[in-house]
């Protein structure tokens, strides 16, 4: 028996012969989360084969870590059922990603008892196959669920957190809050919803000459937020020319049709694997719009390349600290500049670094701008 990953049309053409009849609406995300969710390098769309012969199927969205996944979707194609295959699929599924989360439904009034029955029997199946229930529930979408896990982690905190993470990484604070109960605190009642509502992702389009213009004034943009400095035409159309040369790519992030800000990926000597420049409109700031799109960033560079660098100022906490959320952990290099006389600044803090003191300064102005 072996896992055979998909590509995204035979993912398409398992998801209308065989999931949409193997699961309610309610419970199936739509296919274009999927295929988005491959994207950005985070699923597993598996082809389970025994003896020349297509026997199950298996969806599996990866931690960012890859240290475990959540099992969404498991099933056992018609015709091929009650044969112990659910079994060994398990089996080679542990042994693949060495922690499984899983979600069942729960039981409850608003099931008929034929359906309870099936709802009990698919925990058991879990149980018996070295799965346990974990000591807290979760409610996706209008749908309250148990949460299972196989694996060596005996702290159902962790797994928790892991759980959640896989969610809390893909969607925005604000759908989290609204459709994701993770998990699902005793008395609390579950949130209603028609089924799984997909956000409005942003997406990269790559830098084409005819859409200059649009550049040119997020370029201005650009340095406006983040210098307070008001370039001219030429400057922009000159770091255009830049971001877009040799050595570089240039995206606009998009929802819809409308850009609403760029990402610039450069090269320093090796692959275009840096982080150069990411901006997204001020007003839709706060969304979730630049993580998203870094997360999109980051599945074109894992293609060729082992790691995504990224510079950051200083003094600018807050895009630090995005940063670090979204993983960025290892401090690769240190810049240090010496300010001479006359320089006019204010100190914001000090950090230690390998024991030495260092000053976090900022333009005064910055403040006059």
């Amino acid at each position: 028996m072996e896992l055979k990953r998909l590509n995204k049309e035979e993912l398409a053409a398992l998801y209308q012969n065989e999931m949409t009849a193997d699961f309610p609406h309610a419970e199936l995300k739509p296919l274009a989360a999927m295929l988005r969710l491959m994207d950005l390098g985070r699923y597993d769309p598996l082809m389970v084969r025994s003896g020349g012969e297509t026997v199950g199927y298996a969806m599996l969205w990866l931690t960012r870590d890859r240290a475990g996944a959540l099992l969404e979707y498991f099933g056992v194609l018609r015709g091929k059922r009650n044969a112990g295959l659910g079994a060994k699929i398990l089996e080679l599924l542990a042994e693949r990603y060495g922690q499984l989360f899983g979600e069942a439904e729960v039981p409850g009034e608003d099931a008929s008892p034929e359906e309870n029955g099936l709802r009990r029997r698919r925990i058991a199946f879990y149980e018996r196959n070295g799965f346990r229930v974990l000591d807290y529930q979760c409610a996706l979408f209008g749908v309250r669920f148990h949460c299972l896990y196989r694996g060596p982690e005996a702290d159902d905190r962790r797994v928790e957190a892991l759980h959640r993470g896989v969610y809390a990484e893909y969607f925005s604070p604000m759908h989290m809050q609204r459709y994701i109960q993770l998990p699902l605190r005793p008395g609390e009642a579950v949130k209603p919803a028609p089924e799984w509502v997909e956000e409005a992702f942003p997406a990269l389009v790559e830098y084409e000459e005819s859409r200059e213009a649009e550049a040119v004034a997020l370029i201005q943009g650009f340095w406006l937020a983040h210098n307070h400095y008001r370039q001219t035409e030429e400057e922009a159309k000159a770091d255009l020319t830049a971001w877009s040369g040799r050595g570089h790519k240039l995206y606009f992030v998009t929802l819809g049709d409308a850009a609403v800000g760029l990402l610039h990926l450069g090269s320093r000597g090796g692959e275009i694997d840096w982080l150069e420049d990411l901006f997204i409109l001020p007003e839709l700031q706060g969304r979730g719009i630049g993580s998203q799109a870094i997360r999109l960033a980051e599945a074109m560079v894992r293609q060729y390349s082992q790691s995504m660098y990224i510079e950051a100022a200083a003094r600018n906490g807050r895009a630090i600290r995005l940063y670090r959320r979204l993983g960025y952990d290892c401090l690769n290099t240190v810049t240090i500049r010496k300010d001479f006389p006359g320089y006019d600044y204010d100190v914001t803090r000090t950090e230690r670094v390998y024991g030495e003191r260092f000053e976090i300064r900022k333009d005064k102005k910055e403040d006059e701008a």
